[in-house]
């Protein structure tokens, strides 16, 4: 297990993570956040958003080529 320290709006937030999903999980708060120290409610927000509509364009993505595999075996 590893901890990690984030913070959010001047206060400090421990998180205790599997080893493996931590060093995923930092680099993908990096990636994010692009190395600030400390985060505002608001680029949280924005990072939500941006994750959801990731999310919601890949599953489009996804349905599609679902679609055309089921047409091309049926």
């Amino acid at each position: 297990m590893k901890k990690i320290t984030i913070s959010v709006s001047a206060k400090s937030f421990d998180v205790t993570l599997e080893d493996e999903f931590a060093n995923f999980f930092s680099k993908e708060i990096e990636k994010l956040f692009k190395n600030k120290n400390s985060l505002e409610i608001k680029d949280i927000l924005a990072a939500f958003i941006q994750e959801c509509h990731d999310k919601f364009e890949n599953e489009k993505i996804e349905k599609e080529i679902l679609h055309q595999v089921e047409k091309k075996l049926f």
